[in-house]
Parts: C-alpha cells; sequence; structure tokens
C-alpha cells in the first residue's frame, strides 16, 4: 500500500509540473501609434522560447515565454524604440501562461501598456494648442 501511494504521489507531482508550462504560448496584441491604423500582433510561440518583431513603425516587440532565461516564471513583452531605448517593460508572472491580450498606444510620444488589450482600442486624444 505504501509503494502504491508513493508511486501516486510521483504521478500527482509529475503531472502538477508538466501542466504548469504549456508547450506554446499565443500572444495576441495590438501596437496603435497616433493617428495611424493599429498594428495586430498574433504570434504563438514554443515555452522557453523568445521572439522580436521589428514594427514598421519603427519599434521592435520582443516577446518571451515562460521558462526562457530573460523570464523564467512567467511572459515577458516589451517595447523597445528603433535607437535600443526600452520604452516599457511588462512582466506577466504565471509559468502556467497559455495567452495574454495586450496593446501599446502611442499617443504624441506618450506610451500606454493595457492588457488585457481593450477592445475596440480607444484613439488618441487630440488636444487643442
Amino acid at each position: 500500500m505504501k509503494g502504491l501511494a508513493s508511486f501516486l504521489s510521483l504521478c500527482c507531482v509529475s503531472f502538477a509540473a508538466s501542466a504548469a508550462t504549456p508547450e506554446t504560448v499565443q500572444f495576441t496584441g495590438l501596437l496603435q501609434r497616433d493617428a495611424l491604423a493599429p498594428v495586430a500582433i498574433d504570434l504563438q510561440l514554443p515555452s522557453k522560447d523568445a521572439a522580436t518583431l521589428q514594427l514598421s513603425s519603427g519599434f521592435n516587440l520582443e516577446l518571451t515565454t515562460p521558462g526562457n532565461p530573460a523570464s523564467k516564471d512567467g511572459a515577458r513583452i516589451r517595447l523597445v524604440s528603433s535607437n535600443g531605448e526600452v520604452v516599457h517593460t511588462a512582466n506577466v508572472s504565471d509559468p502556467g501562461l497559455a495567452s495574454v491580450s495586450f496593446a501599446y498606444q502611442i499617443c504624441a510620444g506618450s506610451v500606454t501598456f493595457m492588457s488585457p488589450a481593450p477592445s475596440p482600442l480607444p484613439g488618441c486624444r487630440v488636444t487643442a494648442h
């Protein structure tokens, strides 16, 4: 009986550990800059992986899945300017994360991060001078 309890305990621990890390993570996002149309991002990455997307707006979007050396305990979303300056970093502390929804809105140089991404994405406010 003791052997059976040990076996079941070991199986449960192994199952829990494998269930905690998904095989892939789905990144769904939007990037809107001033009055330009939003750019949609829909990318699935394997666990422990990372990708950099070069956007036509001049920004790079770095996406990192849980288990990667850059973000072991969750996902990381980072917006980087064309000159390499990190504009914003969002850490999603969930090693079992299977999907994340986000949006970046850049209005007159001011960056706003939203997660989950709102639908529809609010437009930039125009201020009178």
